[in-house]
This record gives structure tokens, sequence and C-alpha cells, in this order.
């Protein structure tokens, strides 16, 4: 399952029926370490950032599982049984700094805090028949965070504070089907993200629940393993949002989707795995929660109601090796670009539209005319190790 817990994106994709590696069979444990960083920027002058806020969790993770290997030549890796549990807690930094400029006027603002991540993960998979499973998941992953925000010149002069909150629950249930040295899933995936913004001068929340699917296909020959995965829900989220001088409640339903698709390769030798993932995926929310820059809060603050649209690539890179029969080390590492459209809007209507071009990728770097700057990564060192003999394998299935 790679860096799906260990990301320090909230509502990136997860991929809960589908994995990269094979599990080992049996009963094991699993535990690792990860450091992680999601940025976001604005470069107010070509090629020079100008606003940037970035979040950057630790973290610890642990998980259990027990697996049954499908009969020999039919699919390609995933067990007929299975069921697999995963924490990961971690602390995290807030930072974020805009710079004061005359031309165009800016004031500056800086923003420094710190939070939590509470991420977890369960997979059950019971097998019907030879060639078919069902399988069900549950994932939720949760960033909450309080800043204080300076205004102006005076570092030490805390004008504000703000509480950011951002999880995303997913649920899903499917159907796996297996060939000799292919298998296929479909299944139903549901979403639930909730962002939550609040600071002196405004309010914001959006939750709700998202519908949609999901749809796997892998092949396996000799060492090699190719993937074809993807995923998409949609549907209304209820946004809160409040805003001075008068905070008047504002309650809207408003149109929201997540939808992802990602193609891996790999190859297994006696004692090593290699994968590799690309993934690209795009995430439509109205609301900002995560790494918010100083130009959002400000407008936020003034009354303007946001809109994202983020279109994001990111790659992963697992790589296990076995020490002993007993225990396999892992390193994963997992690096994102990705571009986002925040649209304000005042529903007042006393002030104009704007757009604001957020690119989502490492503070340091120039902006896209320039060089595509720093990825956003997450890296992930664990291992995983058999608890007691194999066990047997399932009793036949009723006919």
């Amino acid at each position: 399952m790679g860096t799906d817990l260990v990301s320090a994106c909230i509502f990136c994709a997860g991929w809960l029926l589908g994995m990269d590696l094979t599990p080992r069979d049996g009963l094991s444990g699993q535990m690792g370490f990860s450091y992680a960083t999601m940025a976001r920027r604005l470069d107010v002058l070509p090629g020079i950032r100008v606003d940037s806020s970035d979040v950057t969790p630790k973290f610890v993770l642990v998980g259990m599982g027990n697996a049954w290997p499908a009969p020999d030549g039919l699919g390609a890796g995933t067990p007929a049984s299975e069921w697999r549990a995963r924490i990961a807690f971690g602390t995290s930094h807030d930072q974020q700094e805009r710079k004061a400029l005359d031309d165009p006027p800016l004031e500056r603002i800086l923003t420094s805090g710190t939070g939590r991540y509470e991420n977890f993960a369960l997979l059950g998979r019971v097998q019907l028949d030879e060639r078919d499973s069902v399988e069900f998941a549950v994932d939720r992953r949760a960033e909450s965070a309080t800043d204080l925000i300076t205004i102006g010149p005076d570092n030490g002069n805390v004008s504000s504070s703000r509480s950011l909150s951002a999880s995303r629950a997913d649920f899903a249930l499917g159907w796996r089907h297996r060939w000799p040295g292919f298998e296929a899933e479909i299944g139903l995936h549901g979403a639930e993200p909730n962002g939550y913004n609040s600071s002196l001068g405004s309010f914001q929340q959006g939750k709700g629940t998202l519908w949609g699917g999901e749809a796997e296909a892998r092949w396996r020959h000799a060492g090699w393993t190719l993937l074809l995965h993807g995923e998409g829900m949609w549907g209304n989220l209820d946004v809160h949002r409040e805003s001075e001088p008068e905070f008047v409640e504002r309650d809207t339903s408003e149109p929201a989707s997540l939808a992802a698709i990602r193609v891996g390769g790999g190859y297994s030798w006696t004692r090593t795995d290699i994968f590799l993932t690309t993934t690209f995926e795009r995430q439509k929310l109205p609301f900002v929660a995560i790494a918010v820059t100083g130009t959002e809060q400000a407008a936020f603050d003034r009354g303007y109601d946001p809109n994202s649209v983020n279109d994001e690539v990111y790659f992963d890179l697992a790589v296990r090796y076995a020490v002993t029969p007993a225990i396999r080390i892992r390193l994963d590492v997992a690096l994102a670009w990705g571009a986002e459209t925040v649209s304000l809007d005042d529903p007042t209507g006393a002030l104009p539209p704007l757009d604001l071009d957020v690119h989502r990728r490492g503070i340091f770097g120039g902006g896209l005319s320039t060089s595509i700057g720093t990825p956003e990564a997450a890296f992930f060192l664990g291992a995983d190790f058999a608890i007691g003999a194999p066990p047997p394998p399932p009793p036949a299935p009723v006919r």
C-alpha cells in the first residue's frame, strides 16, 4: 500500500482495494517511519516565490495482517483472502510567509504552528471460490493544526491565530476475479472530505459524502507485474461560511469531486522487489483547509468564498529486500507536482472575483516560467516480518 498513509496530502487519492507489492503470506507485522511535506505557493511576480505555505508531518506506522494466497497460476499477486490493519500517527509543523512588496502593494504575513496527523486503514478480503473474492476497505486520513499569524514587519507581534483541519474518509466494497496471470476488480467507492478553517476574521467548513466507483486490472508474467487502477467520486458538499464585519451565515451546497488514475509496473527477483507507479489526479473542493497561504487567508477575512481545482501528478517508487526469510525491509520515495486554481468570489458582489494560480510543489525552486520547482515529497523506511509459521490454506469453498 506504499505511501498512502504517510503522505502529507490529505485529499490525494488513497488506494483502498488495490496494492503494489504482493503482501507476505501468513500472519505478519509491519512498522516504519516517514517524513513528508506538502507545499502551496503563489508566484505573484513571474518566477519569484512571494507567498508560500507548507505542512511537514513525521509519521510512525504500525500494522498487522494475515494473507492466504490465490491458487498457483491464478491472478497477479493479490491474496485470495486477507485482513490487514494499519495506523500512522505523526506530529506536523506549519510554516507560511508572504513577503512585503511595493508593486503590487502587499503587506507581510507570517504564520507558524504545529499539528498532528491521525491516519488508519482497514482491509478485508474473503475468497468465494477458486477465482473470486469479495473485498472491503475503510481508510481515514486527518490533520489538524493551530497557527499563530503575524501581520506586518515585526516578527514578535502576533496578530491572531487560526485553526485548520482537513480529513478524508474512504470506504469501498469490491469484487475481484482471477484468470491465469491476470485479475480484475470493480467496486463501489465513497469518500467523505471535510475542510475547516477558523480565524479571527472568518470561518468556513465544507463536508459531505461523494459517491462513485473504482476499477483495477493487474497482469503478471514471470517476474513482471503491470497495474492499471482508477477511481472517481462525485457529489455535493454542504458548506457553511462566515466573515467580517457582520459574520452573516452563508450556507450552500456546492459540487465536489475526487478522481485519479494510476499506472505502474515492477519486477521481482529472488530477494528483491521493485515497483514504480505514476498517478494523475484531480481534486475539486469548495474550501481550502491545509497549507493555506497568507493571500488566501486575507481574502477569506475580507468575505471571499473559495473553490479549488487541483491537478496533480506524482510518482511512487517502492523497493523491498528480504534480509532473511522472515524479515523484509522497504523503502518508498514519492514525489509530486501540481497546479491548483483557487477561484475567489464575493457573494455580496461588492468585491471583484479573483483567480489565484497556486503551485503545488516545494517552497524552493523557480516559478513555472523558469523551472518545475522542487517536488512535494514523502520518504518511508519500514519493515515487515513474519509472525509464526505460514498458515494452512483456507478451507475449500462450499459449492
